[in-house]
């Protein structure tokens, strides 16, 4: 009887199994399973879930193509959640945004409809551009027929006139609404102080081990805090090589770098039949090649060295030739500054170096200091060289342009920079950065009053 027993229960649990397996999940209405609820309401339903959570994992994978040349496994699990949980906030945002806009933005006025329909109408002719260019790259289409096509392909893909009106309207409450969330927002003069400090504390510890990079920041425009030691301003002028010489100078150097990559080659086929010749028990087929290789690797490095030395002894002399034909006007300009004449107007006359002609540099000059690498070490060195404010060099060879002439124009202020110099720049940060924090923070206390409930569970079943 247990026997009996035993068989009856294994026979109805495969039978069970069995009926089990057979159950096939109907697409359709596993898409319909609520995912988001608030207050018994069905927000989200799991196809609509499953789709933005599709969109932020491609627009992850286009991004890591794009801009880091990486792939971006989509199908991994740590990816997907990270995809769920970006989704689901942005929906939960867009709702609880979209409810703050209608109960306390109030309708556009005409002008803002206008500004809507501009931004709407120069979207819509973007993307028609790039469908255009992506889609059709191969039709024989041209014109209108052309471009009705693409809106035709357009609409098939729901981006309609009407969708970028929409968005943006939208796009233009959002501003609104986050305007009149942050209005109250400010930055006090004791954060403006501490950042500051911050700052200095920060550009002191980057300079003062490398002034270079100091001055380079300086003549990149970059807004600096501190100033190291040993950095001054200099003038220049500049004596550029003629037309006729720098082309000539410019075929040199193009031989040289066509030479140079015939050496990479060629050392590179020296050290790939060295190798071969290296690997034990190589046959004496492999060995014979190897040496055949290794023997014409050689005969085109020493072409290839030859080839470097008659186009750096052609570099030499053009660069010879094209100095000789800038000696007059140069040493003129010595001979005027010698007998006295006004450093600036003759820069504004003579000077043929754009960066010297307006701006910061044309009053100030350059920063440099010993060992910066971002200007010609031929400037560099001859601008420390000078000893005294006032002073100014004779020729200088520059290593790609012409002479030099430089003036030593003043000592940079070592230390913090005056507070108020950089007090607009520091406030208007804080106050960007403090004004996103806030709306952030209020928008995740709306969500928070929301109630929402998500079934991740249900999600990923």
């Amino acid at each position: 009887m247990q026997k009996k027993a035993l068989l009856a229960l294994m026979l109805a649990m495969t039978l069970l199994l069995s009926s089990c397996a057979l159950i096939v999940k109907d697409e359709a209405v596993d898409a319909q399973t609520p995912i988001i609820r608030r207050g018994g309401e069905t927000v989200k339903t799991k196809g609509e879930v499953q789709e933005a959570v599709q969109k932020q994992l491609n627009y992850m994978a286009y991004m890591y193509s794009v801009y880091f040349g990486q792939s971006y496994d989509t199908t991994d699990p740590n990816n997907i959640s990270a995809a769920q949980s970006s989704a689901i906030e942005e929906i939960e945002e867009e709702i609880v945004t979209r409810e703050h806009v209608a109960s306390d933005i109030p309708a556009l006025t005409e002008e803002e409809l206008a500004a809507v329909q501009e931004t709407a109408q120069s979207n819509f002719d973007s993307d028609l551009a790039t469908v255009k260019a992506q889609q059709f790259s191969n039709s024989e289409l041209e014109g209108d027929a052309l471009d009705e096509a693409a809106k035709a392909w357009m609409e098939e893909q729901g981006m309609t006139m009407e969708e970028y009106v929409q968005n943006a309207t939208y796009s233009k409450q959002q501003e609104l609404l986050r305007a009149k969330v942050i209005e109250t927002v400010e930055v006090t003069e004791e954060e403006i102080t501490e950042e500051f400090n911050s700052r200095v504390e920060s550009a002191k510890t980057n300079y003062d081990s490398n002034p270079g990079s100091y001055a380079t920041a300086v003549n990149n425009g970059t807004t600096v805090y501190y100033a190291p030691e040993g950095v001054r301003r200099v003038k220049q002028i500049l004596t550029k090589f003629h037309d006729d010489d720098q082309a000539a100078i410019d075929a040199a150097n193009a031989k040289i770098t066509t030479a140079n990559s015939a050496v990479s080659a060629a050392n590179a086929k020296i050290t790939s039949a060295q190798g071969t010749l290296d690997t034990e028990d190589i046959s004496d087929e492999d060995k014979t090649q190897a040496e055949a290789d290794l023997a014409a690797a050689n005969d085109e490095l020493n072409a290839a060295n030859t080839d470097l030395a008659a186009a750096q002894a052609e570099l030499d002399a053009a660069k010879e030739t094209a100095f000789a034909n800038l000696d007059e006007e140069a040493d003129a300009i010595l001979a005027e500054l010698d007998a006295g004449a006004d450093w600036n107007t003759l820069m504004a006359e003579k000077n043929q170096d754009p960066g010297m002609q307006s701006g910061e540099t044309a009053e100030k000059g350059y920063a440099v200091a010993s060992g910066m690498t971002s200007f010609d070490s031929a400037f560099v060195d001859a601008a420390m060289a000078l000893e005294k404010v006032g002073d100014h060099s004779g020729k200088i060879r520059g290593e790609s342009y012409g002479y030099y002439i430089i003036r030593y124009e003043s000592d940079e202020p070592a230390g913090p920079v005056d507070i108020e110099t950089v007090k607009d720049t520091i406030s208007s940060s804080l106050l960007s950065t403090k004004q996103d924090e806030f709306y952030h923070e209020t928008v995740h206390q709306w969500i928070d009053a929301a109630g929402f409930q998500v079934d991740l569970n249900a999600l990923n079943n």
